[in-house]
C-alpha cells in the first residue's frame, strides 16, 4: 500500500514538473504582440521607471483605463528579474499557472472521489485558458481572482465546516473580489454579486445573504480597493467620469469601442477555447444541472450559474473580445471533472478523439500552409511556421492515441493526464511558433536592429512616431516616442497633457529640420511620401510594416 502511495505520489509530481516546465516555457520565445503585449509591458515599465504607483501611463501620457494591480506586479518583477518578454507576461502566467493548482486543490476539497488531479490538467491543456495564460493581457489576473473568491465562497458552504473555517473563506473571498476590482475594474465585483443573486433566485435561499460576513468583508474590501481610487482621482479630477462613465457603462451599453460582436460572439470562442474537452462538456453540464435536488448548498448548480452569468454578462455588452469569457472556464472545468466519471463511454473517450481529430487537422494545415499563404497573401504566415504547426499536430494525434490506449486499460484518470498534458505541449509548440510572425505583429526586431539586444537606446533627442503607433515600440526603446498625427487610444490622456503630442505631419516637418539628432518610426509608404518632398535623414532599420529613420 505505501508502495503504491509513494508511486502515486511520484507520478503526481512528475505531472505537475513537467505541466510547469512546458507552462513556462515559451513566455521569452516570442516578442510582444502589438498592442496588447506591448501596451501592457510599457505601462509596467514607466511606472517602474518614474516611481509614480498611482497614475498608470502609457508612452508617457495618462492612461486610466484600467486599475493598476496587475501593472505593480509587473513592475515588481522588472524590479527584480529585469525588464524582459518573460517577466512582461509573468503575471498572467503565473496567476495562470496558481489557478491550475487552486482547481486542483478545490476539487480534492469538494470530491476526494472525483479526477481532482486531472482537472488540474484539464485547465492547463484547455486551449482558451493556456492562451490566456501566455499573452499579456490582464484577463488571466482577473480570472484568478475571481476563481479564488468562487471557491473560497463554495468552500465556506461546506456542511462540516465550522464558523470560524466558514469567517476565514468569506473573507478570502471578499478580498478576492477586491483583487479583482483592482485587476480590471468594476467587472471583478459585478461577476460574483449576479451570480450570487442568480442563485439565490433559483434556489430560493436568501438565507446566503445572512452568511457573507459583511462587516469584516467590507473592511477588507475597502481596505485593499478604496486608496488607490481615492489617491487616483485626487491626482487626476478627469479620473471618475472617464473610468467609470466612459469604460464601464458606455463602454457596456454603447458601440463606442468599436469592439462589436453578434449575440453568439462567446459560442464559437467557447468551442475552440475549451478545447480538446469540448465534445464532452455539454453532456457533463447538463448531468450537473439535472441532478437530484440536494437539501443545502447545490455547488453544480452554482457552478454551472457562475459560468452562465460571465458568458451572458459580455453576450449583452457592445464591447466584446475572446478573452471576456475565461472567468467561466474554471467553473466550466471544474463541473466537467465532477461529472466525467459518469458519462457514457462513447463520451469519456471524445477528448482523445478530439485531440487526434484536431491534431490532424493541422498536420493538414501545415502541410498547405505554403500555398494558402500564396494564395491568399498570407505573407506573414511563410513556411518556416509549418514546421512549429506540424511538430503540434503530430503531438496533438499522439496524445490522442495514447489516451485511448490507457482507457482500453481502464486507466482513466491517467488517460485525463495524458490528454490534458500532450494537448498543454502542441499548443505551446504550435505558439511558440509565432516568433517568426515577430516582425508582424511586435517591433523588437526593428528596434534591436538600431538598439541592440539590450535595447537601451539614449532618451535625449526627440523620437517621433508619425501617423501611426506600433504600442510595442516604448517598451522596446525603453522609452517614450513623441505621437504625430494619430493619437490612437490616447486621446483621452492627450487631451490632459497636449504639450506630449504633435498635431500634424506639417508640424513634425517644421521640429525635424530644426533638431540636430532626432529618430522618427513611419511606414514604409509615408517614407517614401516623405522623402521625395526632401525629408532629411536616413534609413537606419526598416522591416515590412515600419521605418526608423535617423535626422542625421
Amino acid at each position: 500500500m505505501f508502495a503504491a502511495s509513494r508511486s502515486r505520489s511520484r507520478w503526481i509530481a512528475g505531472a505537475f514538473l513537467i505541466c510547469a516546465l512546458t507552462w513556462f516555457a515559451g513566455l521569452e520565445y516570442r516578442g510582444l504582440f502589438t498592442p496588447d503585449e506591448g501596451r501592457y509591458a510599457d505601462i509596467a515599465r514607466e511606472m517602474l521607471d518614474s516611481n509614480d504607483w498611482v497614475t498608470p501611463r502609457l508612452n508617457g501620457i495618462k492612461y486610466l483605463e484600467k486599475p493598476p494591480l496587475q501593472y505593480w506586479a509587473t513592475a515588481g518583477a522588472y524590479a527584480v528579474l529585469g525588464v524582459d518578454e518573460w517577466t512582461a507576461r509573468l503575471w498572467p502566467a503565473y496567476t495562470g499557472f496558481l489557478g491550475i493548482a487552486l482547481m486542483a486543490f478545490a476539487g480534492f476539497r469538494l470530491a476526494p472521489r472525483s479526477p481532482w488531479l486531472p482537472t488540474a490538467l484539464m485547465a492547463a491543456g484547455c486551449w482558451g485558458y493556456f492562451l490566456g495564460g501566455q499573452f499579456l493581457t490582464l484577463d488571466m489576473g482577473l480570472t484568478f481572482f475571481l476563481t479564488v473568491a468562487m471557491l473560497s465562497f463554495v468552500l465556506s458552504r461546506r456542511p462540516d465546516v465550522s464558523p470560524s473555517a466558514e469567517r476565514s473563506w468569506m473573507i478570502l473571498a471578499w478580498a478576492a473580489v477586491a483583487c479583482a476590482a483592482l485587476s480590471k475594474g468594476i467587472v471583478g465585483i459585478v461577476i460574483p454579486g449576479l451570480a450570487l443573486l442568480v442563485y439565490i433566485a433559483v434556489e430560493r435561499d436568501v438565507s446566503l445573504l445572512r452568511r457573507l460576513h459583511w462587516v469584516p468583508g467590507l473592511c477588507v474590501f475597502g481596505a485593499i480597493v478604496l486608496p488607490w481610487f481615492i489617491l487616483v482621482q485626487q491626482r487626476n479630477p478627469e479620473f471618475f467620469h472617464f473610468f467609470f462613465i466612459r469604460e464601464h457603462f458606455e463602454r457596456f451599453l454603447l458601440p463606442n469601442h468599436h469592439r462589436p460582436g453578434p449575440w453568439w460572439y462567446f459560442v464559437p470562442v467557447l468551442l475552440i477555447g475549451l478545447w480538446p474537452w469540448t465534445p464532452s462538456i455539454p453532456a457533463a453540464l447538463a448531468r450537473a444541472w439535472r441532478a437530484p435536488a440536494q437539501p443545502g448548498f447545490k455547488l453544480d448548480r452554482f457552478l454551472a450559474i457562475w459560468a452562465g452569468v460571465v458568458v451572458v454578462f459580455f453576450s449583452a455588452s457592445h464591447s466584446k473580445l475572446p478573452g471576456y469569457v475565461l472567468p467561466a472556464v474554471p467553473a466550466i472545468l471544474l463541473l466537467f471533472a465532477r461529472h466525467y466519471p459518469y458519462l457514457s463511454e462513447r463520451l469519456r473517450r471524445a477528448p482523445a478523439v478530439a485531440c487526434i481529430a484536431s491534431g490532424l487537422v493541422l498536420t493538414i494545415l501545415a502541410a498547405a500552409l505554403p500555398a494558402l499563404s500564396a494564395l491568399l497573401s498570407w505573407t506573414e504566415f511563410n513556411a518556416e511556421y509549418s514546421i512549429w504547426l506540424l511538430a503540434g499536430g503530430l503531438t496533438l494525434s499522439a496524445a490522442g492515441f495514447a489516451a485511448l490506449q490507457l482507457l482500453r486499460r481502464s486507466r482513466q484518470e491517467a488517460s485525463l493526464a495524458v490528454v490534458g498534458l500532450g494537448s498543454l505541449l502542441a499548443v505551446q509548440i504550435a505558439l511558440s511558433g509565432t516568433h517568426v510572425l515577430d516582425e508582424h505583429y511586435s517591433s523588437e526586431r526593428l528596434v534591436e536592429a538600431v538598439a541592440g539586444e539590450k535595447k537601451q537606446f539614449p532618451r535625449e533627442p526627440p523620437f517621433y512616431s508619425v501617423a501611426s503607433f506600433d504600442q510595442s515600440v516604448p517598451f522596446y526603446l525603453g522609452r517614450p516616442v513623441t505621437l504625430v498625427g494619430s493619437k490612437d487610444e490616447l486621446a483621452p490622456g492627450i487631451a490632459a497633457e497636449p504639450g506630449k503630442y504633435v498635431a500634424s505631419i506639417e508640424e513634425f516637418l517644421g521640429r525635424w529640420d530644426g533638431h540636430g539628432e532626432a529618430f522618427a518610426i513611419m511606414t514604409p509608404r509615408l517614407y517614401e511620401k516623405l522623402r521625395q518632398q526632401g525629408l532629411p535623414g536616413r534609413v537606419l532599420a526598416r522591416d515590412t510594416r515600419r521605418i526608423i529613420v535617423a535626422r542625421r
